[in-house]
């Protein structure tokens, strides 16, 4: 035992004797105590002692004077001056301003994701990345949100020319300026000041920060007012992270300008509880004040979260602009709101003639003249850095069947095979149904890629993923990009999320990853690939394997060499239990598994013949037979394995395909990228919504295998396609049967139909091999076309 712990023992023993010396001896016969008044004593001498004790330590003494000043204070003394609000800020800050910084950092949550999100916005609207920035932090106190930004997000002396931090308390400014003498920076300006009227040797600056300091400005429209005039109208961003208690009936009206409702309502028990609690320290939680905030700037990003650590604070994050001037508005503008925006070619000349049938008014046009008649900010998709998500109504009712969760975390349709018969080059504009993206990217990796990619998807967590593709193509590196999207994992989504995806997803993809992204790719968890309603399909397979003792069969079987030996695997072991009449009637022939797990609704499986178990056989048998699972198909590889490996994965996760992408190497500089948009929506309201004659290739899968043979579903979507199609535009469809019965409406419509490929049993007429047959419908020359064509002639 060491000599101080020696003497420390002492110390406490010699306490202790005294105290008991003193309760047993001295305060008896003073206060002539009994078994009553004996314990009340003994717990007032513990509490003095607890008290002084924690009282001497800077750590603890630090909380029991932030404890008092919130909680005690307000009670204790009901002197406000009414007159200036700086006398009232110093009567709360001054006693505890030396601890202000180690009592918030519980109670403030969100301010380092805020400072990362408004820092890597505000790069990625510069013309110019090596600019030096000048910010602003209003309500920056002790100057915390200095120091986080300089040893967390961005070095101060590399990235900022000029840093001012404006506080009116004069305690939180004199240890803000002892924190730039301790840290030496010469770029940090404080200014103890009004956040409605302060003065700066910048006319124009590029960040402004609020810090959770709007919710205790009363003049909280002056100061966002300032702060407009402040901020460069082209380039600037103003980021806040505050306290709020919004609802859903606050945002009536505007809903399309917030930028996304994920989490926005907050419940009315916690708005009554959370309100009045803090006005008893002078901090509003009103929605006004972010309301302004949506009113006077364009919305960029809208994050919305709960304090989970102290009973569920609600607070939110949000980033805007200059709502009418920013730089990339009229660009954006021009994307995403002139007549068929997304669908027209590349070199369309704009029109502002919008009353033409021929040119139909977009939904984004149609939103923005809206918002403009109201003087609302257009909506939250004009202000985003990339313009690859379309204008949507998130409001829109049929989106709820999908519970807010994609269907598919990968496709399962062949892209080469797609490249094969469609022969795509750059004089295609290519609309195909989105699902998970990578056929997509894959027509995006071609050699000629085609000019123009839509992806088209009525369920918007497709989108959300989709767009987290896009970003970390455009912003991560290679290897980031695989440990996401070839293994399903990563260690640091959200720091990744954060400095990098953010400007490059669109306000409600961002939320929508910041509330699924960490479980999705955690590294202890079963990664990306299990996830999605079609999970249930894999992990279904994974358990029958590993119930009848196959597991270890299959892992072989995804390792074969040689088409022999995979087959000899196949044939032994795992064909007889998947093929049994046991998992054929619990699973295969179950109408539930299939459209639960399969996605196969009843309609495609009555397409599929007597037995379903046999169009399963014809499936899988040649698959087996002809393509070496390990190397050449990375669709039943991900399957089997949960990941894909890096000599078997779609185009978009190979090396050059990335570069590709990435770069633009195929297109003399420009990444395919910047020609792909992803429609939330009917494929007829897209379809309609085009000028005519704009699509040459459409790719629509399956689906037309869901409708009902006896509606009117079918023959309206193709008269939309012959409409949207150029002449000879192609239609390239997958089917269940050998011949779908819709193929006599496209016939009786003016296309030509031949079949590209027809499974015949124990045939593969892909590496996916689902399908039953692959069609391509032409659309011929109308009567007038071929009458213009013979005058040209």
């Amino acid at each position: 035992m060491s000599s101080v712990q020696v003497a420390s023992d002492a110390i406490v023993t010699g306490f202790n004797d005294l105290l008991h010396k003193i309760v047993d001896e001295k305060i008896p016969n003073l206060f002539q105590l009994n078994e009553t008044t004996y314990p009340v004593l003994i717990s007032f001498a513990v509490t003095t002692l607890a008290f002084i004790v924690l009282y001497s330590n800077e750590y603890t003494k630090s909380f029991m004077v932030f404890a008092y000043a919130c909680f005690v204070k307000p009670f204790a003394s009901r002197s406000v001056d009414h007159a200036n609000h700086q006398n009232n800020l110093e009567g709360f800050y001054k006693t505890q301003a030396k601890f202000y910084d180690t009592t918030r950092e519980v109670l403030l949550q969100g301010r380092d994701d805020a400072l990362k999100l408004a820092f890597s916005h505000t790069k990625a609207q510069q013309a110019d990345p090596k600019k030096k920035l000048v910010w602003v932090d209003i309500g920056g106190g002790t100057g915390l949100n200095i120091e986080k930004m300089d040893t967390r997000v961005a070095n101060l002396a590399e990235n900022f020319d000029a840093v001012y931090l404006v506080d009116l308390s004069t305690s939180l400014c004199e240890i803000a300026q002892e924190r730039v003498a301790k840290y030496g920076w010469t770029n940090v300006t404080v200014i103890c000041g009004d956040a409605c009227d302060f003065e700066l040797p910048h006319k124009e600056v590029d960040l402004i920060t609020f810090s959770y300091s709007l919710s205790m400005i009363p003049l909280y429209h002056s100061a966002i007012d300032h702060a407009e005039e402040l901020l460069n109208p082209d380039t600037g961003i103003l980021a806040v992270v505050d306290f709020g208690i919004q609802t859903k009936s606050t945002s009536i009206g505007k809903i399309n300008t917030v930028g996304g409702l994920e989490q926005r309502h907050i419940p009315w028990i916690y708005r009554t509880f959370w309100r009045l609690w803090f006005e008893f320290d002078k901090v509003y939680l009103d929605p006004s004040r972010r309301e302004y905030l949506e009113y006077k700037f364009g919305t960029v990003k809208s994050v919305n979260r709960y304090n989970k650590t102290l009973g569920s604070i609600p607070y939110y994050i949000w980033l805007g602009v200059n709502k009418s001037q920013d730089a990339q508005l009229m660009y954006r503008f021009n994307q995403l709101a002139t007549e068929s925006p997304y669908l027209a070619p590349a070199e369309a000349p704009s029109s502002n003639n919008n009353s033409s049938s021929s040119n139909p008014i977009s939904k984004a046009l149609e939103a923005a003249v809206s918002n403009t008649r109201k003087n609302l900010p257009y909506p939250s998709l004009f202000y985003q850095v990339q313009t690859w998500r379309v204008y949507y109504d998130e409001l829109c009712a049929i989106y709820d069947v999908f519970h807010k969760q994609y269907i598919y975390a990968f496709t399962w349709e062949d892209p080469l095979e797609d490249a094969k018969i469609l022969n795509l080059t750059s004089k295609d504009t290519v609309l195909a149904i989105t699902s998970a993206g990578d056929n997509l990217l894959s027509y995006a990796c071609l050699p000629d890629p085609p000019r123009r990619i839509h992806g088209v998807d009525l369920n918007p967590s497709q989108g959300h993923l989709v767009e987290l593709k896009l970003a970390s193509i455009t912003a991560l590196s290679y290897d980031q990009m695989w440990s996401m999207f070839g293994e399903g994992k990563i260690d640091n989504f959200e720091e990744l999320l954060t400095t990098k995806l953010a400007p490059h997803l669109s306000s409600n993809a961002l939320q929508y990853w910041l509330i699924n992204g960490k479980k999705t790719f955690d590294p202890n968890g079963k990664g990306l690939y299990d996830t999605g309603f079609s999970r249930w399909a894999l992990r279904l397979a994974r358990y029958v394997f590993f119930i009848t003792g196959l597991s270890s069969k299959v892992e072989k079987l995804c390792e074969a060499k040689t088409i022999e030996e995979q087959k000899q695997i196949w044939d032994t072991y795992i064909r007889p239990v998947l093929y049994s009449t046991l998992v054929g009637k619990i699973f295969v022939g179950n109408p539930i598994f299939l459209w639960k797990a399969l996605g196969v609704p009843a309609n495609q499986a009555k397409m599929m013949g007597d037995s379903v178990l046999q169009y399963v056989i014809d499936t899988l048998d040649p698959v087996v037979g002809k393509s070496l699972i390990s190397s050449n198909n990375y669709f039943y590889y991900l399957c089997l394995k949960g990941k894909y490996s890096k000599d078997n994965c779609p185009d978009y996760l190979t090396p050059e395909g990335f570069q590709q992408l990435k770069s633009g190497t195929a297109t003399g500089g420009e990444s395919p990228l910047n020609g792909l948009r992803l429609h939330t929506d009917f494929l007829n309201n897209v379809f309609d919504r085009l000028s005519s004659k704009t699509i040459t290739v459409a790719v629509i899968m399956d689906h037309m295998d869901w409708f009902d043979p006896h509606g009117e579903d079918a023959l309206n979507e193709i008269k939309s396609l012959h409409g949207a199609l150029s002449g000879g535009g192609r239609v390239l469809l997958r089917t269940a049967a050998l011949k779908p019965w819709y193929i006599e409406d496209f016939e009786k419509l003016g296309f030509k139909c031949e079949a590209a490929g027809v499974r015949y049993s124990g045939e593969m007429i892909d590496r996916v091999n689902m399908y039953a047959s692959t069609w391509v419908c032409t659309k011929l020359p109308t009567k007038m076309e071929r009458k213009m064509s013979r005058i040209q002639i």
